[in-house]
């Protein structure tokens, strides 16, 4: 099951291995809360509001066959899932609009292990036809702590200039464990995003607005988004002013408004 798809993740197992020595389970003794950050409003639209994708602990899969586990699910308590056997990880999907940048990721661990066996966690970009896969960004490691196990561990990743691209890439969320017991728990994963206004083309769509027209790539946007089609004749008139009605198409047409 989709073994090119999981061959970084085969090596860090492998390595994980290797390293990890055969422990007994340790009793995870205190599940913290994590911390928590206000909410802003919800946002679809504009580019400099970081919007965020929250995976549930329910939404990882176990990577292969081999991997069993089981779930920590005390009602008003916490919701958590960890490794029983196989120790192969678990992996989910997170479905990002097309075009938008990956600015950030958040792994929600639990690592109690007094052992040294701790949680490996990151994200990976598989190419949507062959479905192998590479590293973006770092390998996360989780810390042991008994007494406050559960962390948020954040990533930034707003260097790599990561644009979502839904045709051909496909995004996976990772996380192997070091032990097969509840030392090693997983509560979810949050990956960070900005939406951003599309790269100019090559060539200009109307007359009077060229391709090295400070406002060509915003215009350029908005025609292709079916927002606007000119003023007529093939041009746009980037100096018109604009009436409250042409407003209202422009707003109506970019917000996707509807009658209730």
């Amino acid at each position: 099951m989709r073994q090119t798809c999981l061959r970084w993740i085969v090596s860090a197992v492998t390595l994980i291995l290797s390293c990890a020595g055969n422990a007994a389970a340790q009793s995870l003794l205190r599940l913290d809360k994590a911390s928590r950050v206000q909410a802003g409003p919800p946002v679809n639209f504009g580019t400099t509001h970081e919007s965020f994708y929250s995976i549930g602990v329910s939404e990882f899969d176990p990577t292969t066959t081999a991997q069993t586990y089981s779930n920590i699910g005390l009602v008003g308590e916490s919701a958590l899932r960890y490794s029983t056997g196989g120790r192969q990880g678990f992996y989910a999907s997170a479905h990002l609009p097309d075009g938008a940048v990956v600015t950030s990721l958040t792994f929600h661990l639990c690592d109690s292990n007094i052992l040294g066996n701790h949680w490996h966690a990151g994200m990976t970009i598989c190419d949507a036809v062959d479905g192998l896969c590479a590293l973006a960004g770092e390998v996360i490691e989780s810390t042991s702590n008994i007494i406050t196990p559960c962390k948020a561990y954040n990533q930034d990743l707003s260097a790599l200039d990561l644009v979502v691209n839904n045709q051909t890439q496909r995004m996976l969320f990772v996380a192997i464990p070091g032990e097969n017991d509840e030392t090693n728990a997983l509560a979810g994963a949050v990956v960070g995003y900005k939406l951003q206004v599309s790269p100019a083309p090559p060539t200009a769509t109307f007359g009077d607005v060229p391709t090295n027209h400070p406002f060509f790539q915003f215009i350029e946007a908005l025609a292709k988004a079916g927002i606007t089609g000119g003023c007529g004749g093939g041009d746009y008139c980037p100096d018109n002013p604009v009436t409250r009605g042409q407003m209202a198409v422009f707003l109506a047409k970019a917000l996707g408004l509807q009658f209730p």
